[in-house]
């Protein structure tokens, strides 16, 4: 499903900015935006048709698996923040690594266009945050901000800003 994810966003992605790519200077934009437009370039209609194959297969595994729970639980990201590399600022995020490891769990909403709601649950022993993800069957998105809102209020207690913080919301 990962790959099929990959292929469809991609393939999507160029096509949609097909007029932009055209007239974009690559000497503007980082590695890792130059690695990924020539990887998602690369791809045929043919690949593109089989990765909706998968897609198709998995809305169904998926549906079985709403046909015996309303929720799928898992967490938010497979590994907590790691650290940046120095050239990251100006070449771009080249670690795919640790970037796929950052989206395991969220591509199955992604890709099949399933509702997800993530809160904090907790902390890392580096003091780094923990999220709990809760991916639904399509239109459920009021049980999931129903679940998430009561999951949040039993962990109110322990709730605590992590050490690097930005209120996006609040911020003058």
């Amino acid at each position: 499903m990962r790959l099929a994810h990959y292929l469809t966003i991609g393939s999507e992605c160029t096509t949609s900015l097909s007029s932009y790519l055209e007239k974009l200077n690559y000497a503007e934009i980082g590695w890792d935006a130059r690695v990924a437009l020539s990887v998602y370039g690369a791809f045929s209609s043919n690949e593109y048709i089989k990765a909706q194959k998968v897609r198709n297969r998995q809305m169904q595994i998926h549906q079985k698996i709403f046909d015996k729970a309303d929720v799928i639980v898992v967490p938010t990201t497979g590994v907590t923040a790691y650290p940046i590399k120095d050239d990251a600022l100006k070449t771009g995020e080249l670690d795919y690594i640790n970037g796929a490891a950052l989206v395991r769990y969220s591509i199955a909403g992604n890709f099949l266009g399933l509702p997800a709601v993530t809160i904090p649950v907790g902390f890392d022993k580096a003091g780094l945050p923990i999220g709990l993800q809760f991916i639904g069957k399509p239109w459920s998105e009021p049980t999931l901000i129903h679940i998430a809102f009561a999951m949040q209020a039993l962990r109110i207690a322990d709730n605590r800003k992590p050490k690097v913080f930005y209120d996006l919301l609040n911020s003058e």
